[in-house]
């Protein structure tokens, strides 16, 4: 379906400036009526009783005769005086708020047009317009906000472009490999023998689990995965994770060590994304543990939190890599990047979104060739009541 052009509404809108125009006039107008019918009420009857009391020192009929034509006049100039000097005045702040209208709204129409126009580009998709304001007040704070949604909005952009790449070159190596195992049966190079089949599903079950962990990756960045913390024991996830894994641990003649901590400590956490977390970080030093190696989980309880240990003896990350291990797709090894064992690439991301959504760290140390430390923590208790975090 075409989308229809956007058209600025602005131009079909009466200006900001006929706007506040007339509000000004009419304070005006109001002002000059009621200063004109006070005059008019108030102001003989003051000049009367004043003319009155001057005249008192005068006698005679002559004089009181002069006097009573005397005071009709001055009512008369009064009053034609007041009109005049009044429609002056009224011409003078029609000018003036004419003058103060134009620079008041030019003040705020300018930004608003300019935050308008930046609006349009980014709505084409240009991301990376800010507005260079100095507006006063609210006008100013809607600058501002309109920079920082802006920037938001180029960060989401920048992490959308990535991780459409990111998914287009998962799918490519799995799919690329199936299609080279179905033109082998086709051409009659490969017998659809069990062998071939297996190495079929391997590629399939690696795109489901990729599919799968994109799914839960998207649900935990926005914020849209349940999570369902409760007091749990620490012991009971560190028993829970190293009995999942053990039969792996097994096959590959890996030990693992559990130590948990010498006193029944709980924290708050959703068990389940816990020991997922766990069981993540376990495959993980397994995956880079050589056979006859050790794993040890522990964890041990610090004032408010529990911070949770795994830490292997195998092959190591290079310093270069540590910065980016919790950035979806990435591998340090790459040598290794399209083994049916390595995994999807976004299990640490998961690992460090779901410990963080839990009011939690999670970070890696490691030596190339010595071995790898990676621990999170978790609070002991419940967050304390108040407004949630946006």
């Amino acid at each position: 379906m075409n989308q229809q052009p956007i058209e600025p509404t602005s131009r079909r809108r009466a200006s900001l400036f006929w706007r506040l125009l007339p509000s000004y006039l009419i304070v005006i107008l109001v002002a000059a009526a009621t200063t004109l019918l006070t005059a008019e009420s108030f102001a003989p009857y003051f000049l009367n009783h004043h003319v009155a009391d001057m005249m008192r020192g005068y006698s005679g009929a002559l004089m009181q005769g002069m006097a009573s034509g005397m005071l009709q006049d001055l009512n008369a100039a009064y009053q034609q005086a007041l009109r005049q000097s009044l429609g002056w005045a009224a011409v003078a702040s029609f000018v003036t708020a004419t003058l103060v209208g134009l620079y008041v709204t030019r003040r705020i129409v300018a930004p608003l047009r300019a935050i308008a126009r930046a609006s349009r580009r980014i709505a084409r998709g240009s991301y990376r317009n800010r507005l260079q304001l100095t507006a006063p007040g609210e006008v100013g704070d809607l600058a501002e906000a309109f920079n920082t949604m802006a920037a938001t909005l180029e960060r989401s952009e920048t992490r959308r472009v990535e991780l459409l790449a990111d998914v287009a070159h998962e799918f490519r190596t799995p799919l690329s490999n199936l299609r080279g195992y179905v033109e082998g049966i086709e051409d009659g190079v490969f017998e659809s023998d069990t062998t071939v089949l297996l190495a079929c599903r391997r590629q399939l079950d690696r795109l489901d689990h990729l599919v799968g962990d994109l799914s839960l990756l998207s649900l935990v960045e926005t914020g849209q995965l349940p999570l369902a913390p409760e007091q749990t024991p620490v012991a009971t996830l560190l028993e829970r994770a190293a009995v999942a894994l053990r039969p792996l641990y097994l096959q590959k003649e890996v030990h693992i060590h559990v130590a948990a901590p010498p006193d029944n400590v709980d924290v708050y956490a959703d068990p389940d994304r816990t020991e997922q977390v766990l069981a993540n970080l376990l495959r993980n030093a397994l995956r880079h543990t050589q056979q006859g190696g050790s794993v040890e989980l522990r964890a041990t309880a610090d004032h408010d939190a529990v911070r949770f240990d795994v830490i292997d003896n195998g092959s190591g990350i290079d310093a270069s890599d540590l910065p980016h291990i919790f950035k979806r797709f990435y591998r340090g090894d790459r040598s290794r990047s399209f083994e049916p064992t390595t995994g999807s690439g976004i299990g640490l991301t998961i690992a460090r979104e779901l410990i963080e959504r839990q009011r939690g760290e999670i970070s890696v140390s490691s030596t190339v060739g010595v071995g790898t430390h990676f621990w999170f923590t978790l609070p002991t208790a419940a967050p304390p009541p108040g407004p949630s975090p946006s």
